[in-house]
């Protein structure tokens, strides 16, 4: 499936060198795949070829021939301040968020790590209030047969949704449960949508209660579309444009790294 353009490949031999699983090897002929070796797709060959030598399954390697863009000289100030002010919101306008951008934020989580590049997590995205009216409705009959999480229901009656908030969109994350790592991965790629969600003016909140009860109440399933066998979800967020929350500090962290230096 990955293939060396030998007429312009000029045998530098970095493609090699940054192979994470030496598929790529050099011979008489050549640089080529390594027999019985699989490619996962990390395409950090391509990556760094000079000449664009690099195909796999016929297609081009690399996004494109631009050169790679600028970041600033204080981009690491930028990025600091940004996720110390990053909230989690639980008060939204009426507003629904604006497709691309969320559409652009999860096409960016594609770029996040992944247990050998697997990336296995597939998303699903609620704006329908009906829907999300009836999800609460399971949500709160299932607290009320079972026990579980009583505190969704105590806070309901005094006006406060814990579980989605006043979010006009929710998103929910799956993943294959035989997967290398689908916890982590999927949050890796949350993590990554967020920061960019939250740079745009969007508003988040992992929904840990939405993930939990999703998962447990299979009449929430059977209102989404069709989700494979042994996939389950592993994440969700509550999505909007921040309202009645205006935060003036950075508040305090009072746990802090603990760190151990061997």
């Amino acid at each position: 499936m990955i293939k060396i353009n030998r007429d312009v490949c000029i045998e530098c031999m970095t493609c090699v060198s940054v192979c994470p699983f030496t598929v790529l090897e050099a011979s008489d002929e050549g640089i080529g795949k390594a027999d019985g070796k699989m490619c996962m797709a990390c395409m950090h060959c391509g990556a760094v070829c000079p000449t664009e030598a690099i195909t796999y399954r016929g297609e081009p390697s690399i996004l494109s021939d631009d050169e790679l863009p600028v970041i600033s000289e204080g981009f690491h100030k930028d990025l600091k301040n940004h996720i110390l002010m990053r909230r989690s919101y639980r008060h939204f306008s009426e507003e629904q968020v604006p497709r691309p951008i969320i559409e652009e934020a999860l096409e960016l989580a594609s770029w996040a790590p992944s247990a050998k590049n697997q990336h296995t997590t597939k998303w699903i995205i609620i704006e329908t209030q009906e829907v999300m009216d009836r999800i609460m409705e399971l949500i709160l009959q299932y607290v009320e047969e079972t026990g579980v999480s009583p505190e969704i229901a105590s806070e309901m009656e005094t006006g406060n949704n814990v579980v989605m908030g006043t979010a006009k969109t929710l998103l929910l994350a799956y993943a294959n449960d035989n997967a290398i790592s689908p916890e982590t991965d999927t949050a890796i790629a949350m993590t990554t949508a967020e920061l960019y969600l939250q740079s745009k003016g969007v508003g988040t909140c992992w929904a840990g209660y939405l993930r939990r009860m999703a998962n447990a109440i299979p009449e929430i399933r059977e209102l989404l579309p069709e989700i494979p066998k042994h996939h389950s979800f592993y994440g969700a967020f509550m999505l909007g444009y921040p309202e009645g929350e205006d935060y003036l500090h950075i508040p305090q962290r009072f746990k802090r790294a603990d760190i151990e230096w061997v």
